[in-house]
């Protein structure tokens, strides 16, 4: 896929999809802000426009079928087609140890980072079959790493990487590439909440680069999963995070 193209990013008006939004932008790409959060994300929109870049923000609780549906449709008429995208929407963990989980809690986080991102992948390819496209699907390393505190969260960034194998392998021959981001501690409005929330977390994580990576960084490698030099990945599940997985 080459720049100037019409890219929506989910979760696109804070934290990761903030930072994607505007280098997208900045390399040439019509950008799709879709969110929840409608000041935030209109501000950013305008904020894109003023620097002469390709903006449009459109609202979008990813746990409605339709909502996604119509944000697709709308970055879709908007800019002649949709040929990327980025799906960092996403909340974060309750703090509960698992016996403590109730089973609503369960439910709101996997809603949004797994019932979300199979709604979002689900309408995005099918925008995409006609000329192709790449995917990016944020996922974590809490996927592969245990987290105190975080079973739901954990759980629903795993099942992340197994829809985004099963989809890379379906469409790998109609020209949609699909991949899963992993970043580990971010500093972003997100990672805030979760510490605040899950005090018992930060004494168990540890990265050995002994820092929190910035939402650039994480970015500039969703960014990477989208552009032509990633041409011949697919189905794989990048680690962006310090060597936390490893620890």
């Amino acid at each position: 896929m080459s720049e100037a193209r019409s890219i929506i990013v989910t979760g696109g008006a804070s934290g990761i999809g903030r930072a994607a939004s505007l280098l997208l932008a900045r390399r040439g790409n019509a950008v799709t802000i879709a969110d929840r959060d409608v000041a935030a994300g209109q501000a950013l929109a305008a904020a894109i426009r003023d620097e002469g870049g390709r903006a449009l923000f459109v609202p979008v609780d990813v746990r409605e079928e339709d909502s996604v549906k119509a944000a697709v449709a709308q970055a879709v008429a908007a800019h002649r087609g949709l040929h990327g995208a980025i799906n960092s929407a996403g909340v974060e963990q309750k703090g509960r140890w698992l016996h403590e989980l109730d089973a609503a809690d369960w439910d709101f986080c996997t809603g949004i980072n797994l019932r979300g991102m199979f709604l979002c992948l689900k309408h995005q390819i099918a925008a995409m079959l006609p000329a192709g496209g790449a995917v990016v699907a944020i996922s974590s390393a809490a996927a592969v790493k245990g987290l105190v505190g975080s079973a739901e969260y954990c759980a629903s960034k795993a099942g992340v990487i197994g829809l985004v194998n099963s989809a890379a392998a379906e469409y790998a021959e109609r020209g949609i590439r699909i991949n899963a981001l992993l970043p580990g501690g971010t500093a972003t409005p997100l990672a805030e909440r979760s510490s605040a929330g899950n005090p018992r977390l930060a004494g168990t994580l540890r990265i050995p680069m002994g820092r929190l990576a910035t939402p650039d960084e994480i970015a500039a490698a969703a960014v990477w999963l989208v552009s032509d030099e990633s041409s011949y990945v697919t189905g794989a599940s990048l680690a962006v995070d310090g060597g936390m997985a490893i620890t």
